[in-house]
């Protein structure tokens, strides 16, 4: 199963061109679900480490959370897509919150052996791409 990766929005930094829209994200969770959505992104396994601090797409605010990125094995997202989700209600997709839902809302540690293997798979994936995206430029 090919990994996903949440938050990709087209109008962050290293967001992609053909992501969703940040701000027609916004406002699509409701307050009632923003908290458990929130503590799950939140309590992911940190697999990259970024120097300096992302801001607030929208207002500017500095330091909104660590340039990281986390996983749970399948998904995997900037560290500040909880911020996004508890202050904005951004949008996520339902495959990946149905996938929350059904671990009971709790993200799963991943082990080292887990997190080598998600790593090896993100490694694999970037390089299929990376050659699709050559060959489309030959064209």
């Amino acid at each position: 199963m090919p990994l996903q990766f949440a938050g990709n929005f087209r109008e962050l930094t290293l967001g992609s061109d053909e992501g969703p829209s940040l701000v027609e994200a916004r406002g699509q969770i409701s307050e009632a679900e923003r908290s458990r959505i929130g503590r799950y992104l939140a309590t992911g396994t940190v697999f990259a480490v970024s120097s300096g601090p992302l801001s607030d797409w929208f207002t500017g605010e500095k330091n909104i959370a660590p340039h990281h990125a986390l996983t749970d094995g399948v998904w995997h997202w900037r560290a500040d897509l909880p911020y996004y989700v508890l202050r904005y209600g951004v949008a996520l997709p339902d495959t990946f919150l149905q996938r929350m839902q059904d671990l009971d809302w709790k993200c799963p540690t991943l082990s080292r052996q887990e997190l080598g293997a998600f790593m090896e798979q993100l490694l694999f994936e970037d390089k299929v791409r990376q050659k699709l995206k050559k060959k489309q430029t030959q064209k």
